[in-house]
């Protein structure tokens, strides 16, 4: 298990944008029995920990009906976040009981048999973590935290070391705010062209290009071009 374990922390530690590292710290949660995630960094409260993941293999149809049906306010797994410092490491089994029963009906019919929460290091009145589902039969060994908190650690430094780090995948609905222009301008924006080549490009005034840009800016809740056409290509749209 070492090294297959040290190869996916290499993996991690080398990833050069946040797709490359979402693969590379999936396939290393996989190899540990783990088939879904969320990863969130530096949240001001525990529901956010599912409603804003800095990094999951949720869809965002999974999360919004996360969201719609208010699960964080009766989450077992977040529940015990907000109580406690320590990881969870859980089987189906464990919520069977009356207090839990549909936390348990839950995670039966979803077909996932375990999993584990667990707090990471955060910023002072913030909290991280991550939290994981198995479909295993086979009850997850206690070691298995000790290797998830070392492919997390790495995989939050990672993400600190480029600006794509700060986005969510939550955040993709934002796109949602951008008109069809906006979006055309958005993609030569990440491409590196400049308001008055975008402004040839599209057929528009280059002062409504500048009006555009700020638009995209605000509705990405980004300070710059570059965080803007980060985000872009951290959510895959870029050539």
């Amino acid at each position: 298990m070492l090294r297959p374990l040290s190869e996916d922390v290499s993996r991690i530690a080398f990833a050069r944008n946040l797709p490359e590292l979402k693969t590379a710290f999936t396939l290393g949660l996989n190899r540990l029995g783990f088939i879904s995630y969320n990863i969130s960094v530096n949240r001001s409260s525990p529901s956010e920990f599912m409603e804003k993941p800095t990094l999951t293999t949720w869809t965002t149809k999974e999360l919004d009906t996360y969201v719609n049906d208010k699960w964080s306010g009766r989450d077992p797994l977040m529940m015990h976040l907000e109580l406690n410092k320590t990881p969870l490491l859980w089987h189906q089994k464990n919520w069977d009981t009356s207090d839990h029963q549909e936390y348990y009906d839950y995670v039966r019919f979803q077909g996932i048999t375990g999993g584990l929460t667990l707090p990471l290091p955060a910023l002072d009145g913030k909290s991280s973590a991550i939290t994981l589902l198995s479909i295993d039969k086979i009850p997850q060994c206690p070691h298995v935290i000790d290797a998830v908190t070392i492919l997390s650690s790495v995989a939050v430094a990672r993400m600190a070391a480029f600006k794509e780090g700060q986005f969510s995948e939550y955040d993709i609905r934002r796109f949602k705010l951008l008109s069809d222009l906006q979006v055309e301008i958005l993609n030569w924006m990440a491409k590196g062209k400049t308001n008055n080549e975008i402004s040839s490009i599209v057929g528009r005034s280059e002062r409504a290009i500048a009006y555009h840009v700020s638009e995209i800016l605000a509705k990405l809740d980004v300070t710059s071009r570059a965080q803007a056409a980060a985000f872009y290509a951290a959510m895959g749209f870029s050539d």
